[in-house]
């Protein structure tokens, strides 16, 4: 099993506060704490500790930052000679999360932004010897478009997560076999009034009109829906629904990215979509359960272990 990912850095910071603070507002944290983030690391790490071999291709800073990511990269076993050094800073990132786990994040893309598709092609071995090429929004169009192409040419799958929210790119959306969304992002996608109530039903009920509204010919839409689980329609137009799996919410910083991490390791193994789904809940849940990240990234054996314990609700 093998992943090529479109990766993103961000030196990731978080303050937690008695609750979100509105426009104007400055509220005291009563706590923070800080690790290595963005999407596209927390989706290659979450592979990787699945089992999957992962080709990461990233951009870093010449600062602290930069330099010791790389060095935590190859401590967790995932190779750096993708991770490149372009420009002086790295992408920094500031989440604010309320006791209840409701959280809001701002990204300066920093050297992210200067990946291009040139250095797409320079991956396009590791991509020839992958079975997944994965994608998020912290990475510039161009390099994702450019990811997918070659994805295309050389027959590979397909998956992208369209976070932080950008109108997509028609190009890019033809080319995404697996497109994950949440339900915010999936209501902007909508040319008509999303569902009053963000359920799996009401969202079951909206899928096929966000599939015609899209153009989508794609083989898995999902819509995810924090605790209340995930919908998708797959590509026979059936519409599969799985319940989330029931914890104390601490941060659902990041889930999204084990979700991902989780699906596709599911649908490289061979499992059916709806097992895939009920999987990609679990790697999320246990992310959601806790603080920070990438520490939290489950191998098999955890998964089982939670998947065994806690049950579906």
């Amino acid at each position: 099993m093998r992943a090529f990912v479109v990766g993103n850095y961000m030196n990731a910071n978080f303050m937690h506060l008695e609750r979100l603070p509105v426009a104007g507002e400055s509220l005291a944290a009563t706590r923070c704490f800080q690790e290595h983030g963005g999407k596209g690391l927390n989706l290659a790490v979450g592979l990787q500790r699945l089992g999957v071999t992962v080709d990461l291709l990233v951009a870093v800073g010449g600062d602290a930052a930069g330099l010791a990511v790389k060095e935590w990269l190859a401590r967790e076993g995932l190779a750096t000679d993708r991770v490149l050094t372009l420009g002086p800073a790295s992408g920094f990132g500031v989440g604010f999360i309320a006791p209840d786990g409701s959280n809001f994040l701002a990204v300066y893309l920093g050297a992210n932004a200067l990946l291009t598709a040139d250095h797409v092609d320079g991956a396009r071995e590791a991509i020839a010897a992958a079975d997944w090429v994965l994608a998020q929004f912290e990475s510039p169009d161009a390099v994702v478009s450019r990811a997918f192409e070659w994805a295309d040419r050389l027959g590979k799958q397909t998956y992208l997560n369209p976070s932080p929210w950008r109108r997509l790119d028609a190009r890019i959306l033809a080319l995404t076999d697996v497109l994950v969304v949440n339900a915010t992002e999936a209501a902007q996608m909508l040319k008509r009034p999303p569902p009053d109530a963000h359920t799996r039903e009401a969202w079951g009920e909206h899928l096929p009109l966000l599939a015609h509204d899209l153009g989508w010919a794609g083989t898995l839409l999902v819509v995810t829906l924090g605790e209340r689980g995930c919908v998708a329609l797959d590509q026979e137009g059936q519409v599969l629904s799985r319940a989330s799996y029931p914890i104390r919410q601490v941060d659902a910083t990041g889930a999204g990215d084990a979700f991902g991490g989780g699906l596709v390791w599911s649908l490289l193994r061979g499992l059916g979509p709806a097992d895939a789904l009920g999987i990609a809940n679990a790697c999320g849940a246990l992310i959601a359960a806790r603080e920070g990240i990438l520490e939290g990234l489950p191998r098999p054996g955890e998964l089982d272990a939670f998947m065994q314990r806690a049950g579906s609700d």
